[in-house]
C-alpha cells in the first residue's frame, strides 16, 4: 500500500472516530400510555338486591376530534391541543364502551349488557361522546356525553334521552396519569345517570 493511500485511510478512520464521539447519546422515547379504568364497585351487594333490565350497549360514537389517540387537552373553548408523549393505549370509543360496559355491568338494577344485539335484551343504549378532555385552564377533566334509550328489536322506538356532562376537579395539569384516572371516574358516573334514566322510562 502507497503512502498517500495509507494517510488517507488513517484520515478517514480518524474523522469516523470523531463522527462517532460527538454523535449525541440516544435519548429514551418520553411517550407514555393511558387506558381508562372501571371502578371498583361491590359486586356482592349488587347480586343480593336483584337484577331487572337486559340492556345491550350499541358502539359508542366519537366525534372526529377525539378519534385519534393522543390525549386532548382544551386551552380555550374552540382551541384543543395535543400531547405528543401522552396516548391512549386503545381508542377512547373502545376504553369508554368498555368501562361503560362493566360499570353497568356493577349495578344491581342491571341484569346483564348484552354482547351483541342478537342477544335477548330490554333496551338498547346509544351513547354519543360530545368530550372526553382536560382542561387546562380549570384543571378538571371534562366528560359530556349524549345518551338515548330504545326499545329492543328493529326500528325500536326511542324511550328517553339525555346529556350528561361532568367535570372532575383536582387535577394536576402535567399528570396525564391522573387525567386518565379521572375521566375513568366521570365514564363511571356516566352510569349513573344510564341507569337513572331507564329508571324514569319505566315510570307509568
Amino acid at each position: 500500500m502507497n503512502v498517500p493511500l495509507r494517510r488517507l485511510l488513517s484520515l478517514a478512520a480518524l474523522l469516523l472516530g470523531l463522527a462517532a464521539c460527538t454523535l449525541p447519546p440516544a435519548q429514551p422515547d418520553p411517550t407514555r400510555y393511558y387506558m381508562l379504568t372501571p371502578m371498583a364497585h361491590r359486586t356482592g351487594e349488587a347480586a343480593a338486591a336483584g337484577s331487572h333490565w337486559r340492556v345491550a350497549l350499541r358502539p359508542v360514537e366519537m366525534p372526529n376530534f377525539l378519534r385519534g389517540k393522543t390525549m386532548a387537552v382544551r386551552v380555550a373553548s374552540n382551541e384543543v391541543v395535543y400531547v405528543d408523549d401522552a396516548r391512549w393505549a386503545e381508542t377512547l370509543e373502545a376504553g369508554i364502551g368498555r368501562v361503560l360496559r362493566e360499570s353497568l355491568e356493577s349495578r344491581p338494577e342491571i341484569a346483564f349488557v348484552a354482547t351483541s344485539g342478537g342477544e335477548e335484551h330490554d333496551f338498547d343504549i346509544a351513547v354519543r361522546v360530545l368530550r372526553c378532555e382536560g382542561d387546562r385552564e380549570k384543571g378538571v377533566a371534562r366528560f359530556t356525553a349524549a345518551v338515548e334509550i330504545y326499545a329492543a328489536g328493529p326500528g325500536g322506538a326511542r324511550r328517553g334521552r339525555d346529556i350528561f356532562t361532568t367535570e372532575v376537579p383536582g387535577r394536576d395539569r402535567q399528570n396525564y396519569g391522573q387525567l386518565a384516572a379521572k375521566l375513568s371516574e366521570a365514564v363511571d358516573v356516566f352510569g349513573d345517570r344510564i341507569v337513572a334514566l331507564l329508571v324514569a322510562v319505566q315510570k307509568p
